[in-house]
């Protein structure tokens, strides 16, 4: 475990205000009055002050390290984690605090023996989504009257991936066996090693291993065998993230329903992609293999000005259109419509938009589904779905 960087600082406690308070103003009686009472009453007062200033070490001689802290939780979580710390000397019982986006945790720290490290276990909620670092630590250090606090800052500190909410959009069984039997769609195949449907007669440019040779030699006529094979049902899932089309808490209720979309898809064996506006995180148009692969790209997305938001054009859907895209926006984005008149596209095109009930929407030519919140499309998706 080596030495990590440290920084501390100095803060004065509201008890060493008031000693300073007192030993000024007794000073300022003595000024004027004469007692010298008062004036022993300020010196021992500032003496004092003096002498807690000095006595917190300006160097912390504890280690500290995060024992395998998680990389990716999700938010709302709670993470608990375990902090190693080792001294070369008996060490007093000190107050630790750790922290992650802007949640401050107070740690006891009992006191320490050299050759004896100590784990503590404390945990810590994680409130919001996006890569963000745990840490610093800081090492909270006292004189006896608690005058003064000396905070010593160690370099410990991790970076953490918080994803979106997953919601579990389940199915009804009349809904589960409607989507499993879309799940597969029978296309022609030159495959040999394709499910065998037929006979047919042979036709120039045939594989010469299709040619099913106990028929020929049977009937006299060249025939081959017709196959056909299985595709999975494909979708691509888009994100809206020009901030001019869906406000700060909608972006999240956004991000939250694309992710729930991905990671039911990835579970029902279901080939989805998905893509966004943020130029930083756009996407790619290959499938996602795992869960944490899409846990990981809706922990970075994020909510982009104009400069930072690639134009439709860019995302290229287009090419290889999928059987069912997706596309997760706030009422008033551009993309909806840019999308929705793009014959190659709104065919295949579902619209999710986040709505303000209070403001009045246009209907779209596309399906589309309106909600105001990630709870009711969860609510929704199973009505949407099998309609």
């Amino acid at each position: 475990m080596s030495r990590s960087s440290q920084h501390s600082r100095l803060r004065i406690t509201s008890s060493g205000i008031g000693v300073l308070v007192t030993s000024f103003g007794a000073l300022a009686v003595w000024a004027f009055a004469g007692y010298a009472e008062f004036a022993l009453v300020g010196v021992v007062g500032l003496l004092l002050v003096g002498l807690a200033l000095l006595w917190p070490r300006v160097v912390s001689e504890t280690r500290f390290s995060r024992v395998v802290p998680p990389r990716l939780v999700g938010r709302g979580d709670v993470m608990t984690l375990t902090l190693a710390a080792e001294v070369d000397r008996v060490s007093q019982p000190t107050r630790l605090i750790d922290q992650l986006t802007g949640v401050a945790v107070p740690i006891m720290l009992p006191s320490l023996k050299p050759g004896r490290p100590v784990l503590v276990r404390y945990r810590v909620m994680a409130l919001r989504r996006g890569v963000h670092q745990l840490g610093p630590l800081l090492e909270e250090r006292t004189d006896p009257l608690s005058l003064v606090t000396r905070t010593v800052e160690h370099d410990v500190v991790d970076d953490v991936l918080v994803h979106p909410r997953i919601h579990r959009l389940g199915l009804n069984d009349t809904g589960a066996r409607l989507q499993q039997s879309r799940a597969r769609v029978p296309r022609l195949s030159d495959d040999p090693l394709a499910d065998f449907r037929s006979l047919r007669e042979y036709v120039v440019g045939d594989d010469e291993r299709l040619v099913h040779w106990p028929t020929v030699a049977r009937t006299g006529v060249l025939m081959v065998r017709d196959h056909f094979e299985l595709r999975r049902t494909t979708r691509t899932v888009i994100l809206e993230t020009f901030d001019r089309s869906v406000t700060e808490a909608g972006f999240e209720d956004a991000v939250e329903i694309a992710a729930s979309i991905v990671c039911e898809s990835i579970e029902r064996n279901i080939a989805v992609s998905v893509r966004s506006r943020d130029r930083a995180f756009p996407g790619r148009s290959a499938p996602l293999l795992h869960r944490t692969e899409a846990l990981e790209f809706f922990s970075r997305v994020s909510r982009t000005v104009h400069d930072d938001t690639i134009p439709a054009a860019a995302l290229r859907i287009g090419r290889d259109t999928s059987d069912q895209i997706f596309l997760i926006a706030g009422a008033s984005s551009p993309l909806i419509a840019q999308l929705a008149t793009a014959p190659s596209i709104s065919r295949h095109l579902v619209v999710i938009r986040l709505v303000d009930r209070s403001a009045k929407v246009r209907r779209l030519a596309v399906r589309s589904l309106d909600v105001e919140s990630v709870e009711q499309f969860a609510q929704l998706w199973t009505q949407a779905l099998v309609a």
